[in-house]
């Protein structure tokens, strides 16, 4: 297996580790999920891994975009477009993905915890699709994944109000799969990978792929569509005074400019 910057990846049994390092927040990037999607690949043609765990060092699961540091990030239409054609190889991935979740999930952050196919949570974490409150449009397939996962009503809740969902509404709502505290979180997982490992791979993943029908067609399409409308609303003072809130912790005063 191959090493990487901001990433590990390790076998235990049939079950595959990666672990991203950018702690505390593990803000991300095109390059960050590009070396998840490399590490997915390279553990789809490992016969012995059978279930991926993708966690995070730190505080928090990802916490989106870093706007303060990175200015690329402001301008949507290039750095974007890379960060989702590395985001839709995520979901091609053969094996099933469980994701551990500490901390928040926010933005973009959100969007990659959506890719997983399951979500091991704690009380403490928090789940935000902060879109609407930065003034533009949902991204990394997100416009699908949540709907898919919560149900239309709940995520257009989410999407439009913009509010953090807690691991216990999370939990009730059908967006973590398993809640436990935030110290048997790995032993959670496990057991939980576990209890998928153990059953026949090549029917595992037949089954995965028939319920998943063409997911990852759906993220390739919709992504562009998302990019399309954050750059629009790129253009907006709305989503200027959104950012700007946002690294001031006030309240935006939005003004459909």
């Amino acid at each position: 297996m191959q090493k990487f910057d901001d990433i590990s990846v390790s076998l235990k049994g049939n079950l595959a580790f990666v672990e991203i390092h950018r702690p505390p927040n593990n803000f991300f990037d095109a390059f960050l999920i590009q070396q998840i999607a490399d590490a997915y690949e390279a553990l789809d043609e490992e016969d012995e891994c059978r279930v991926i765990i993708l966690k995070s060092e730190g505080k928090n699961f990802c916490a989106g975009a870093n706007f303060g540091e990175d200015e690329d990030m402001l301008d949507k239409s290039v750095p974007y477009k890379k960060l989702y054609a590395q985001a839709v190889r995520l979901f091609r991935t053969k094996k099933p993905v469980i994701a551990l979740v500490q901390g928040a999930a926010v933005g973009g952050g959100l969007g990659l915890a959506l890719s997983a196919d399951f979500r091991v949570a704690c009380p403490e974490a928090r789940f935000a699709a902060n879109f609407a409150k930065l003034g533009f449009h949902p991204g990394f397939g997100s416009s699908i994944t949540l709907p898919r996962i919560v149900g239309i009503q709940k995520a257009m809740d989410m999407l439009l109000s913009a509010r953090r969902v807690n691991g216990e509404e999370a939990f009730a709502m059908g967006l973590a799969d398993k809640l436990c505290s935030k110290e048997e979180l790995n032993e959670e997982a496990e057991a939980f990978a576990m209890s998928i490992a153990s059953s026949a791979p090549m029917a595992v993943e037949s089954i995965r792929a028939t319920l998943k029908g063409d997911l990852a067609d759906q993220i390739e399409n919709i992504v562009d569509w998302e990019l399309s409308e954050q750059v629009r609303l790129q253009k907006t003072e709305d989503f200027k005074a959104g950012i700007a809130a946002s690294l001031s912790r006030e309240t935006p005063n939005f003004k459909r400019k």
